[in-house]
């Protein structure tokens, strides 16, 4: 019993120690163990490192080569960087001179523009000056020898004790007629108008001046003239009117102003085809020239739209009592019954200007050649508008530089056909270009006559536009 307590210690001992030997054993085998691993591992990494010793030589080859070409590279661009440098300095340099030089160039100019342009305003004014002096001293001495003039023909007339003044030598008095009375009646309007444009070459001018009866009676004018462009026709053309009223016609004035406005538009209305057959030459090389009964029958419609718009003046006028048939309407027209000249011209430069003159009634168109006039044109004498429209006349003339067309109420035209005052106007009137006062002035030149108002429209053909700044 006593043994046993022994025994298990004996037993405990023992195995503690084989533990403590098994444990020593297990270390001692994990050292040598590890230090077997530590010989296996590091004999292959030296092995790397020599096979890898060569490859890292070329790479290090390699990018001492990159190195050295990147680094010439820089040199060439740093080189090539201070030529460029140098080159902008040189162009800036040249752009700085040519920029000076210009603007040397520029300032020169300038200066010498002003120069001049002082110098022309000097002379210019100094010129001015003259001129003024000059025109003044002119005035100066017309209007002198015109207070004499005056004078001269007051002494005459105090010495007649009354008599009628003598006309001066050589033609009528300058001076020109002035109404003493106002006219009367509904339709009475203006006693004098004139008109004119210089249009190029070709000068126009139109008056209408009451005649002597009329103002000695108290009556008005009746006539009416009017001038004014077709724009409808394509080549530029000019229409020019003369209308007279029945001297006795109630509302032949109104009648008068309205058909040389009627027949503007009706023309108006056929302005291409009268444009076509008016100027046939200028289509000669595109159409075969057309008969002239066209153009004849294009004039004769557009007079009879201006009965038509005649008439309308009289229905107006008396409540429209008056456009019917039978004896109503015949005094109706009577009442508005006139004669109608109209003048359609060519504008522009030509040598041979083209016109075409139409009408119904005593009214004529007159050429002014070499200081004679020639009647070229007149109407149906007899006819008369509004009933008459069928009867119309017409003719195509032609005028050269220096000619003179008038177309002329029947009354203006006998004045320029008298032997005593054709050449007087004619004196006036050739190559000349009047103002419209000094117009006004000849139509309404004191002389006695019997016929009614002075109507007339004149166109002065020079031909070219320039020779027109040398007529007076």
């Amino acid at each position: 019993m006593e043994t046993e307590p022994v025994v298990l210690v004996a037993l405990f001992v023992a195995l503690f120690v084989a533990l403590f030997v098994s444990l020593v054993a297990c270390g001692v085998l994990a050292v040598a163990a590890r230090r077997r691993g530590s010989r296996h591992t590091v004999l292959p990494a030296q092995r790397q490192k020599e096979l890898l010793a060569p490859e890292l030589e070329r790479t290090r080859g390699a990018y001492e080569v990159q190195l050295t070409r990147v680094l010439g590279e820089r040199e060439q661009a740093l080189v090539e960087n201070r030529a460029l440098r140098s080159r902008l300095a040189e162009v800036e340099g040249g752009v700085e001179a040519a920029v000076a030089a210009q603007l040397k160039v520029r300032l020169a100019a300038a200066l010498e523009a002003e120069v001049e342009a002082r110098v022309a305003a000097a002379l210019e004014a100094r010129v001015g000056a003259r001129l003024t002096a000059a025109f003044e001293a002119k005035v100066e001495r017309g209007v002198a020898a015109r207070i004499a003039e005056a004078s001269a023909a007051t002494a005459r007339n105090r010495s007649q004790d009354g008599a009628e003044v003598a006309d001066p030598p050589g033609g009528p008095p300058l001076s020109p007629a002035v109404p003493s009375r106002l006219p009367l009646g509904r339709d009475s309007g203006a006693d004098s108008t004139v008109d004119g444009a210089d249009l190029g070459p070709l000068i126009v001018r139109s008056a209408s001046v009451r005649g002597d009866r009329q103002r000695e009676d108290g009556e008005h004018r009746r006539d009416a003239v009017h001038l004014g462009l077709v724009e409808e026709i394509t080549s530029p053309t000019l229409l020019s009117v003369v209308a007279a009223g029945a001297p006795r016609g109630p509302w032949s004035r109104s009648a008068a102003e309205r058909a040389c406005r009627s027949l503007a538009a009706q023309l108006g209305h056929y302005g291409e085809r009268l444009g076509t057959e008016l100027y046939q030459a200028a289509y000669a090389t595109t159409r075969v020239p057309a008969d002239d009964s066209e153009l004849g029958g294009l004039l004769r419609t557009a007079v009879q739209g201006v009965a038509h718009s005649v008439r309308l003046v009289a229905r107006n006028e008396t409540g429209g009592m008056s456009t019917g048939t039978g004896s109503t309407g015949a005094a109706g027209d009577a009442a508005v019954e006139l004669a109608l000249t109209g003048l359609l011209s060519r504008l522009g430069d030509h040598q041979l200007r083209e016109h075409v003159a139409f009408g119904i009634g005593d009214g004529s168109v007159l050429r002014l050649r070499e200081g004679v006039w020639d009647g070229v044109f007149t109407g149906a004498r007899q006819a008369r508008l509004p009933t008459g429209s069928q009867e119309l006349r017409w003719a195509r003339l032609e005028t050269r530089p220096g000619d003179l067309l008038a177309v002329c109420s029947a009354p203006m035209a006998e004045l320029l056909l008298r032997e005593d005052l054709g050449d007087w106007f004619a004196e006036r009137w050739v190559d000349r270009r009047p103002f419209l006062t000094t117009f006004f002035s000849d139509v309404n030149v004191r002389v006695r006559s019997a016929g009614g108002d002075r109507s007339v429209v004149c166109l002065w053909d020079f031909g070219e536009a320039r020779r027109t700044r040398d007529q007076p």
